[in-house]
């Protein structure tokens, strides 16, 4: 008789990866997906992921089981080898994702079914585009509640982060916490001491001379210093003189 071919491909408001994690979600399948009655994981892979599963499924018709051996192409792509099945001699197939950007997917499912009790062809392919329709569409309405519920719970860790800070700024407020004085600016460097036009003031050149001369040795820096006084004394006396004949 051979396996009987359908596909059927969806639009998703969620990423890809959202998408891969729900259908192998296999545990939950029976909260979401209308078909699946019941599921048990018989194996697990290496990546904590079904390797072998079971699913009991009301095919409309007749309710039908079988086991599945999945692999993975994580995130774009699952495929699947038939096992065993009571109602179903064969099924074939894989779920494909496609990034559409923006956080969209394109789901595309295709399956090959080989039922095991007589139907005539029309109703078993009418109920084999239903099952599997109704599959792809389940999984979008799962991916994209799960997609708004990750959204949801980041901007409320945001909003709770600024509300977090909004409440520790009030409270500082309130409490009249201030912020830590400025520290002090440092000492003024030695060409600090020079005037604007880049001559050295007259009260500080004293000063200027016996810090030029200190690396000479003491001698030399007293009479360093005797001569700026020297040199100021003077430079005062001429413009005390300048000033009167003014």
């Amino acid at each position: 008789m051979g396996l009987n071919w359908a596909e059927h491909s969806v639009e998703i408001n969620a990423p890809m990866e959202t998408c891969f994690a729900a259908i192998t979600d296999y545990e939950t399948f029976p909260k979401w997906q209308g078909a699946v009655v019941d599921t048990e994981v018989l194996d697990w892979d290496s990546k904590g992921r079904g390797k072998r599963v079971r699913l009991f499924i009301d095919a409309k018709v007749r309710k039908v089981d079988y086991t599945l051996d999945y692999s993975y192409d994580e995130p774009e792509r699952i495929e699947w080898d038939f096992v065993e099945g009571n109602g179903i001699n064969g099924a074939d197939g894989h779920y494909l994702f496609e990034d559409l950007g923006n956080d969209r997917t394109r789901a595309t499912y295709k399956l090959g079914l080989e039922v095991g009790i007589p139907l005539p062809g029309p109703v078993a392919r009418r109920a084999h585009k239903t099952t599997l329709k109704g599959s792809v569409d389940d999984l979008k309405k799962e991916a994209e509640r799960r997609a708004a519920s990750a959204r949801q719970a980041t901007n409320g860790s945001r909003a709770k982060k600024r509300e977090d800070s909004s409440r520790e700024d009030k409270l500082a407020e309130k409490v009249g916490i201030k912020q830590p004085a400025p520290k002090a600016p440092p000492p003024p460097r030695e060409e600090e001491w020079a005037s604007s036009d880049g001559s050295t003031s007259l009260v500080a050149l004293p000063v200027h001379i016996a810090g030029r001369a200190a690396g000479l040795g003491v001698g030399v820096a007293r009479r360093a210093v005797g001569t700026g006084l020297e040199v100021a004394g003077a430079v005062t006396n001429r413009v005390s003189r300048l000033i009167g004949r003014g």
